[in-house]
């Protein structure tokens, strides 16, 4: 036979918190400390982790800027960038660039100027049109959005 034996607490022996529930006050207070103090450390961790994933995003541009260079001379970033921004091969705009004008953003034959031997007037048309025509990052760009409005045929040397 097994008998077992219950104690039921005295009023003495039941401590306030016990009155309202299982959990005393002085215990909610450590847990919302504790909770406070966890939902900070996450927002540092967040803080921090974007703050790697932006050194991440910067050191990767700066190596492909570095590749582009290497590829394509000192307009290799612009040329990457803009093929990328407009769906086109940076190669190809590095090729008709040299062949325009041997990566010369002063080239000028009287009628055709730039690196991409743009007429000022199909220039002024693109949305690089403000800049100077010599400018070779904007003549980079209008070849691209050019190119990326179908009129790529424009150019003897594609």
């Amino acid at each position: 036979m097994i008998f077992f034996f219950f104690k039921q607490k005295t009023a003495y022996e039941i401590y306030q918190c016990d009155w309202s529930s299982d959990v005393c006050s002085s215990d909610l207070v450590a847990r919302v400390n504790d909770s406070l103090e966890a939902r900070k450390q996450a927002e540092r961790d967040a803080a921090y982790a974007q703050q790697i994933a932006q050194l991440q995003a910067k050191r990767e541009e700066e190596r492909r800027d570095a590749e582009a260079a290497s590829r394509f001379g000192s307009w290799g970033p612009d040329l990457v960038e803009a093929a990328g921004m407009y769906g086109q091969d940076a190669a190809v705009l590095y090729r008709v660039m040299s062949c325009e004008s041997g990566g010369n953003p002063q080239a000028d034959n009287g009628v055709n100027k730039g690196l991409f031997q743009f007429h000022p007037g199909t220039f002024a048309g693109t949305p690089y049109g403000s800049a100077s025509i010599y400018d070779g990052r904007s003549q980079i760009f209008a070849a691209a959005w050019m190119w990326s409005q179908g009129r790529k045929g424009e150019w003897g040397c594609v």
